[in-house]
C-alpha cells in the first residue's frame, strides 16, 4: 500500500482504522479541545452532550448537562421566548451566527450572568437532527466596548457643555471630521455645513497669500503641538482674535492620523489691550510725568473692571516690604497716597510668591495681618483681587483693585485683570525706568554743580608736605584705615589739614573711583542742614520749588566729608545715626526709602567727648563716629616741617602770580620757625600768600613785624586754652597706645619724654579719667 500524504491517516491505517473512524477520531478530539463551549441538542432541546469547557463555563459537570434542557443555561427573562425560537431554527435549519448584533446573556449554575457569542449549525446524526451549538464567553469585549462608550458619551457631553471653545478635529490634509457647539457658537458654521470642508476658509485673506494654514500643520505635525494667536473669519466674513492649539494625532506605530484643534474667541480680550495701549501709549507719549501715568492705568483699569480703588505695589528687596502707591488723583487720602507695608501677611506677598491672582472676599475678617490692608479696609473696601506683575519671568509687585461692593471680583474680572496685567507690567516697568533715570539725572546735575564749585575753591594742597615724626605717625595710621570701610574721626585745630588726611584716605580706599563729598556742618544755617544731608522733593516745604539730592545721596558709593560735625544740632544727631546704621534715608517730603552706601569720614577741632558729658552731643553717635580717631597735630608740635611748607606755599604762589622767587632769607625763615601759629598751616599758607605779592624781586619779602604785633595778650590765652586741648588729645592718644601703662620703659611717661610724676599731673590737671583711654 502506497503511503499517503497525511501521517494522520498512515497512524489510523497502521491502527487498522477505517476513514470514518478517524474523521469520528480528529471530530472527538477538537470536541474536547475547543476554548468554546459546545453543546450537541435534539429537536426538544435536550442537551445531547457537551464538551469540557462548557461544564467548566457553567459550572455543572459533563454528566450533569447530558439530558439537561439548554433552557436551563439561560436567564428566565429570555426563557419564554426560546421554544418558539428552537420550533423556527429546526423548520429552518442553517448555520446561523447569534450575539453581533443582540445582546445575548447565559446563566451559570451559581446563578450569574455573562454576554455570549452563539454560533448554531445543524448535525444530521443516525438518531435524528440534531443542533450544534459554540457558546463563546465575550465578558471581556463587552467590558471594553461599554467602557468605550462611556468614554465616547463623557466625550460628547463635554464637547456639548463646552461653549467657549470651538473643538474639532482635522484629518492629515486639514479637512474637518467634526464639528463641535462651541466651534458652531463661535464660527456660525452647522455640523452639516462645514464637516468635509478644509479649515483654511476660517483663515485671513493675508494669511493665506503666505500659506498659513499649511504651515501650521507642517509645525504642529512637526512638533507636536503648537499654539498662537490671530485673527480668524467667521461664516458672516467678520474677524474675530482667537487663541488656537493645534496637536498632532498619531496611532501606536507613530503615523501622523490627523489634527485635534481648539480654538477660543479673545476679541474682548483683544480689545481691552488694545484700549489699555493705546491710552497708555499716549500717556507715555504725551508727558514723562509718573503720577500721569499712573493716573492713566487707573482709567484704563476702570474701562476693563469696575472698582473704587486701585493700588500699585512695588517690592523692595532691601527693606523686604511691598512699596504701595494709590492710582489716580481721586484714589487715597494724604496719609495714605504712598506708603509701605509688609510683605507677609498681606495679600500682595501670597500673589507675588504665588504668582497667582487673590480674590478676598470679605476683605474684613480675611487671613491677612489687619496691618496689611488697613489701607484698604480704612476706606471702606469690602472686597479686593490682587493680581501678580510678572517681567521677563520674575515678579517685580502686584496690582490691587478694590470696591466696597461685597463679591465685586468673579472669575470674568479675574480674567479681565489678568489679560492687561503684561501691559501693565511694561507701564510700571517704564515708571521705574523713569525713575531711575530722574534720579540719576537729578543726581548726576547737582553733583557736577557740586564738583564745580569744589573745582573753584582755593584748595591748591597736591599733597601732605612734612617729615616730622608726628605727621609720619599720622600718615601711618591713615594708610592703616584707609583701605577698610570704618568710619574715621579727624580730630585737631582749625588749620591743621583735616580735609586733607580725608582726601587722602578716600584716595587710597577702594571707593577712589567714587565721588568724595564734603559738607561743612558749620557754614550751613541749621535749618537748612538737614535738607542739604537728606535732600528735600518738590513742595516739602515753602521755598522746595524742586527736587534736592542731598550730600548723603550724592556719596552713595563714595565718601562722605563732614566737617565741623561738632556744629551738627542735636536734633539732627538720631537721623544721621539712623542713616549710618541702615544705610538708607528718606528725602524730606518723601516716603520712599533710599539705600545709601557710604563710607563717613568726620572731622572737628571741637572736644566731642567734653561736649557728650555736656549733653551736647549724643553719645551714640560720638562712639558710631570714633571707630578709629586720628589726631592732626597742631604746627607747633612740627615746626620742623615749617621751612618745607614755606618753600612750598612760595613756590606754588610764585607759579601762580607769574613771579620768580629764588631766595627766601636765612633770618626769615627763623622767624617763621619761632612764630607759633595757632592757625596753623593755614594761617602760614595765608601769610606766605601776602608776602608773594609784596615781593618785588627774586628775594622773598615777608612782613614780619605783623607777626610781632600778633602777640597780643588775646592770641596767648586762645592759644593757651588750644594748646590744653591739644595736649589732651596728644596724652589720650599715647595712654591708648600703651593700653593705660603710665610708667616703665615702655609706659606712657617715657613716650612723653616726662617723669611719671609729672605725667600725673597732667592728667588729674586736664581731667582725663580711665574711661577716656580704656
Amino acid at each position: 500500500m502506497r503511503p499517503s500524504d497525511s501521517p494522520e491517516m498512515d497512524a489510523a491505517a497502521a491502527a487498522g482504522d477505517t476513514g470514518p473512524q478517524f474523521a469520528q477520531h480528529a471530530l472527538e478530539s477538537l470536541f474536547e479541545i475547543s476554548p468554546d463551549a459546545i453543546f450537541v441538542t435534539d429537536a426538544r432541546g435536550v442537551i445531547r452532550s457537551a464538551n469540557s469547557r462548557a461544564a467548566e463555563l457553567f459550572g455543572y459537570t459533563t454528566d450533569e448537562l447530558n439530558g439537561l434542557a439548554i433552557e436551563r443555561l439561560i436567564p428566565e427573562r429570555f426563557r419564554s421566548r426560546h421554544p418558539s425560537h428552537r420550533e423556527n431554527y429546526h423548520a429552518h435549519p442553517r448555520t446561523r451566527q447569534m450575539g453581533a448584533a443582540i445582546n445575548l446573556f447565559a446563566l451559570r449554575r451559581d446563578g450569574t450572568e455573562f454576554p455570549v457569542d452563539i454560533m448554531l449549525k445543524p448535525l444530521e446524526t443516525p438518531s435524528g437532527n440534531m443542533v450544534l451549538s459554540f457558546v463563546r464567553d465575550v465578558t471581556e469585549q463587552h467590558e471594553a466596548h461599554e467602557l468605550a462608550r462611556q468614554s465616547d458619551l463623557q466625550l460628547r457631553s463635554l464637547l456639548t457643555s463646552v461653549s467657549d471653545y470651538a473643538i474639532y478635529l482635522l484629518d492629515r490634509e486639514g479637512y474637518i471630521a467634526t464639528w463641535s457647539p462651541g466651534a458652531e457658537r463661535i464660527k456660525y458654521y452647522t455640523s452639516d455645513e462645514i464637516v468635509g470642508k478644509h479649515f483654511s476658509r476660517f483663515f485671513t485673506h493675508e494669511d493665506l497669500e503666505r500659506g498659513r494654514p499649511a504651515e501650521l500643520l507642517r509645525l504642529a505635525a512637526d512638533r507636536g503641538r503648537i499654539e498662537e494667536q490671530g485673527w480668524r473669519v467667521r461664516k458672516d466674513g467678520s474677524r474675530f482674535w482667537a487663541n488656537i492649539i493645534l496637536t498632532a494625532i498619531r496611532d501606536t506605530t507613530g503615523e501622523l492620523t490627523g489634527f485635534a484643534k481648539v480654538t477660543r474667541d479673545f476679541t474682548d480680550r483683544k480689545r481691552a489691550e488694545e484700549s489699555v495701549m493705546l491710552q497708555l501709549s499716549t500717556a507715555l507719549l504725551g508727558s514723562m510725568n509718573v503720577q500721569k501715568l499712573l493716573g492713566a492705568i487707573s482709567v484704563s483699569l476702570r474701562e476693563v473692571v469696575p472698582h473704587d480703588c486701585a493700588t500699585l505695589g512695588l517690592y523692595d528687596s532691601g527693606s523686604g516690604t511691598m512699596m504701595v502707591e494709590f492710582l489716580g488723583p481721586e484714589e487715597g487720602d494724604g496719609r495714605t497716597r504712598n506708603l509701605s507695608i509688609p510683605i507677609e501677611g498681606s495679600p500682595a506677598s501670597e500673589s507675588f510668591r504665588t504668582r497667582e491672582p487673590i480674590v478676598l472676599e470679605p476683605l474684613q475678617g480675611s487671613a491677612c495681618k489687619p496691618e496689611a490692608i488697613r489701607h484698604l479696609t480704612s476706606l471702606g473696601m469690602q472686597s479686593a483681587c490682587c493680581i501678580p506683575l510678572i517681567q521677563r519671568g520674575e515678579p517685580i509687585g502686584t496690582l490691587t483693585v478694590a470696591s466696597r461692593l461685597e463679591r465685586a471680583f468673579g472669575q470674568r474680572e479675574v480674567e479681565m485683570l489678568l489679560q492687561v496685567a503684561d501691559q501693565i507690567t511694561m507701564a510700571v516697568s517704564n515708571v521705574m525706568v523713569f525713575r531711575q533715570i530722574a534720579d540719576m539725572r537729578d543726581r548726576l546735575s547737582q553733583e557736577k554743580r557740586y564738583l564745580e564749585e569744589e573745582i573753584n575753591l582755593e584748595n591748591r594742597f597736591e599733597d601732605i608736605v612734612g617729615e616730622s615724626g608726628g605727621l609720619r605717625q599720622v600718615l601711618k595710621e591713615v594708610e592703616t584705615v584707609a583701605p577698610t570701610d570704618a568710619t574715621v574721626l579727624i580730630q585737631g585745630e582749625t588749620g591743621t589739614g583735616k580735609e586733607l588726611l580725608a582726601r587722602a584716605i578716600h584716595r587710597l580706599s577702594e571707593r577712589n573711583d567714587r565721588t568724595f563729598i564734603k559738607l561743612n556742618c558749620a557754614a550751613i544755617p541749621a535749618g537748612l542742614l538737614e535738607s542739604e544731608l537728606f535732600g528735600h522733593e518738590k513742595g516739602a516745604f515753602t521755598g522746595a520749588i524742586g527736587r534736592k539730592i542731598g550730600r548723603l545721596e550724592l556719596a552713595h558709593e563714595g565718601t562722605l566729608f563732614l566737617d565741623e560735625v561738632g556744629e551738627l544740632p542735636l536734633d539732627l544727631q538720631p537721623k544721621l545715626l539712623r542713616a549710618l546704621q541702615e544705610k538708607e534715608i528718606e528725602r524730606l517730603g518723601g516716603s520712599r526709602p533710599i539705600p545709601v552706601n557710604i563710607r563717613l569720614i568726620a572731622a572737628t577741632n571741637r572736644d566731642l567727648a567734653r561736649m557728650v558729658e555736656e549733653k551736647q552731643f549724643r553719645s551714640d553717635l560720638f562712639y558710631r563716629l570714633k571707630v578709629f580717631p586720628i589726631f592732626a597735630s597742631p604746627l607747633r608740635d612740627r615746626a620742623g616741617d615749617i621751612p618745607t611748607l614755606v618753600k612750598h606755599f612760595v613756590s606754588a604762589h610764585s607759579r601762580r602770580m607769574g613771579k620768580n622767587i629764588e631766595t627766601i632769607p636765612h633770618a626769615t625763615m627763623e622767624a617763621l620757625c619761632r612764630w607759633p601759629w595757632p592757625g596753623n598751616v593755614r594761617e602760614l599758607e595765608n601769610f606766605l600768600e601776602r608776602a608773594v605779592i609784596l615781593t618785588r624781586g627774586s628775594v622773598l619779602y615777608v612782613p614780619l613785624a605783623e607777626l610781632e604785633t600778633k602777640a597780643t595778650k588775646a592770641t596767648v590765652e586762645v592759644e593757651q586754652a588750644t594748646l590744653q586741648v591739644a595736649e589732651r588729645e596728644h596724652i589720650l592718644r599715647v595712654l591708648r597706645e600703651t593700653k593705660g601703662l603710665i610708667g616703665g620703659p615702655d609706659g606712657a611717661a617715657a613716650r612723653l619724654g616726662l617723669i611719671r610724676t609729672t605725667l600725673n599731673s597732667k592728667i588729674k590737671k586736664l581731667g582725663i579719667s580711665r574711661s577716656d583711654y580704656m
